[in-house]
């Protein structure tokens, strides 16, 4: 082995334990900052030039093609593991309670809901005491403006369900049906 080849087989084991520590053992995002600069991003580069690297120098490709395939196997692998962590990156803390959950809360029209089937806003509190917003319709003849309290009735894929609860405040608690 050359010097070159052993170089990128540490790059790859280098990398590759400090992605798996980064994964594993820390939190996966925090939301600030730029996601292709954190340390799982540069962990995966640094595998991947690692891989590429090895495997052309393995090969016995020339000095700067095995670069080259370096360089793309590290911008391969930093793409795959950010568009498999934007959906890690999406969940939310309360994703682990369904949507069925928000039956029975109350909460307060953030975008006015129109009658015959409009959609608009509704903002509420779930059960873990988080604040949620979420996209809701109404069969009230006369929609729903702005600030109103509602109670939420049901829910389906795409909507809330909610009705109009004139003498309620949004803030009450909350009948515990769950």
């Amino acid at each position: 082995m050359d010097g070159l080849m052993v170089g990128y087989l540490a790059a790859f084991a280098v990398g590759g334990i400090a992605v798996l520590s980064a994964l594993l053992l820390t939190d996966i995002g925090h939301g600030d900052g730029m996601p292709f600069l954190s340390l799982t991003s540069l962990s995966a580069a640094l595998t991947g030039a690692g891989a590429g690297g090895f495997a052309a120098s393995a090969l016995g490709v020339a000095a700067l093609p095995t670069a080259i395939i370096a360089a793309v196997c590290a911008v391969a692998l930093v793409s795959v593991l950010q568009l498999f962590l934007t959906y890690l990156r999406g969940q939310q803390a309360n994703s682990h309670s369904g949507r069925a959950s928000y039956i029975g809360r109350l909460g307060t029209v953030t975008l006015e809901l129109p009658a015959g089937g409009g959609w608009g806003e509704v903002a509420f509190t779930d059960a873990d005491g988080n604040r949620v917003r979420s996209r809701a319709i109404t069969d009230e003849p006369a929609g729903l403006a702005k600030n109103a309290p509602v109670y939420i009735a049901d829910v389906d894929s795409e909507y809330l369900h909610v009705v109009s609860i004139p003498d309620a405040s949004p803030d009450a608690p909350t009948p515990s049906n769950q």
